[in-house]
């Protein structure tokens, strides 16, 4: 279980949220609920209509590894049901999946150069690139090595479950299935009765 996802955990979200962007109503809405925790903040976005920051908020408090296991996850469900599902997404899929299973330099080299031929213009591309700035360096082989701010995977897998979300007839819908399916995967065990996550992806 990720901590920050356990309703009775006394860290307040507060101690989270101000190291990245949340919107203007969801930083009002937390000013209004000092004392919640992430989880409890978490509810509180869904029903408030902020599935957006909710989304953000997860990827921000999930480890590198989680968070691309969690985008993939998603991004597999979704392309089952997906019409516009194209080859371009699939094999962005399967190469952070590769990275998952086997997490060396040159797995994720091949998903970041993936990532940067597609110009990151696509779903695959940006969760190929979840799993590509987990480490190692952001420049070619043979040049100084620029070490992927720790923030990147994170930012990689929302972009990939916005524009995923933005292919269907309910936006709002799908972010809020990509929500609960983190709670699912990395809450209290409670909280996994019955899914079938059982946790394994991470």
């Amino acid at each position: 279980m990720v901590a920050a996802f356990d309703p009775a955990a006394e860290a307040p979200a507060t101690s989270v949220v101000q190291r990245f962007a949340l919107s203007d109503d969801a930083r009002a809405l937390l000013k209004s609920k000092r004392d919640a925790n992430v989880r409890r903040f978490l509810d509180e976005l869904m029903g408030s209509g902020l599935p957006a920051d909710a989304l953000s908020l997860v990827a921000r408090v999930l480890p590198k590894r989680y968070v691309v296991a969690w985008a993939c996850d998603c991004f597999k469900t979704a392309l089952a049901d997906d019409p516009e599902a194209s080859d371009v997404d699939r094999a962005g899929l399967a190469l952070a999946q590769q990275w998952l299973a086997e997490p060396t330099e040159e797995n994720r080299r091949a998903a970041l150069e993936f990532a940067e031929r597609g110009e990151f213009s696509t779903p695959g591309a940006w969760i190929a690139a979840s799993a590509g700035w987990t480490g190692g360096s952001l420049l070619p082989r043979g040049y100084d090595p620029v070490v992927p701010p720790d923030h990147l995977p994170a930012e990689a897998a929302i972009a990939a479950l916005r524009l995923t979300a933005a292919r269907g007839a309910d936006y709002v819908a799908a972010i809020n299935v990509f929500v609960t399916r983190a709670i699912q995967i990395f809450g209290p065990a409670v909280a996994r009765s019955g899914s079938g996550a059982g946790g394994g992806t991470a």
